[in-house]
């Protein structure tokens, strides 16, 4: 069969493709390079927000946890001052309906027994060291000093807190040296912080120091009113515990049973004679 020249082919010819040239190329590997190159920037970028994120974080807490502590000191001291204010408010209400002292319930009183004789300031110290608050009691003295720089008896007050303190934990050494720089100074120191340093020297195995300071306060303390008596009676005990570790148990009781008649509640009397009845069962 012969085929016309001018017919079209039997079977479709496939067209030929152009190939690519060089710019092509060059440009898809450049938008792959650009694609992993803004990927990286992308994950570079988040890495640093994540740490700025991090950073602000910490400060943050850091930041609200300072303000938390400061806060709280804050809110112990309102509270120690409230306190004060209100056994001031009771004090002045009870001295109106009568001229009699209370009984004083611990040594940390005032050494006249007088609540309204005392500022606000020194009552919510009072206060802050009868609640063991050692901290609060420090820094309401500190600043009532700062406010009252000549009054001796705010100096005072301060050097018995730090005193106090001192024997708290069982520290002879600091307890010691404050009490010793006060005597030199002639501050008028709380007896009962005497007594409290007086103490801790018989049981760190002095007692001739504790003896020397009981001494002293009974010496020193020459007012018979409910306090007074509290305090001779505090010394007493004292001196007689340091009289039979010294080998002197006779002495030793007989202090005591002087002090137990000077206890200021059936409580106490208690408690002091224990004292005296582990003595008298040592001796024997």
């Amino acid at each position: 069969m012969t085929t016309p020249s001018n017919a079209p082919p039997l079977y479709p010819q496939p067209t030929p493709k152009t190939s690519k040239g060089p710019f092509w190329t060059g440009f898809g590997v450049g938008c792959a390079v650009s694609l992993v190159g803004a990927l990286l920037i992308g994950v570079i970028a988040m890495i640093i927000a994540m740490v700025a994120g991090l950073s602000t974080g910490l400060s943050t807490a850091r930041d609200q946890a300072r303000a938390s502590f400061e806060a709280r000191q804050a809110q112990q001291i309102a509270a120690g001052q409230a306190i004060a204010a209100e056994a001031a408010a009771a004090a002045k209400t009870d001295k109106a309906g009568s001229d009699m002292r209370a009984t004083p319930a611990a040594p940390d009183a005032a050494a006249d027994g007088d609540d309204e004789s005392m500022s606000i300031e020194e009552l919510a110290i009072t206060t802050a060291l009868e609640n063991e608050d050692y901290d609060t009691a420090e820094k309401l003295a500190r600043e009532y000093v700062a406010h009252n720089p000549e009054d001796e008896a705010a100096r005072a007050l301060l050097q018995t807190v730090r005193i106090e303190r001192a024997v708290a934990i069982g520290d002879i050494t600091s307890a010691d040296a404050l009490f010793s720089e006060a005597r030199e100074m002639a501050m008028e120191i709380d007896p009962s912080a005497a007594l409290a340093v007086a103490d801790l020297w018989i049981s760190e195995g002095e007692p001739d120091r504790g003896l020397a300071i009981a001494e002293a306060v009974l010496k020193a303390t020459t007012g018979n009113d409910e306090y007074d008596r509290y305090i001779r009676g505090s010394a007493l005990l004292i001196r007689g515990l340091a009289k039979a570790e010294l080998g002197d148990p006779v002495g030793g009781a007989s202090d005591i049973e002087d002090a137990i008649e000077l206890a200021p509640d059936e409580e106490t009397a208690a408690e002091w004679q224990q004292y005296l009845d582990e003595i008298r069962e040592k001796s024997r």
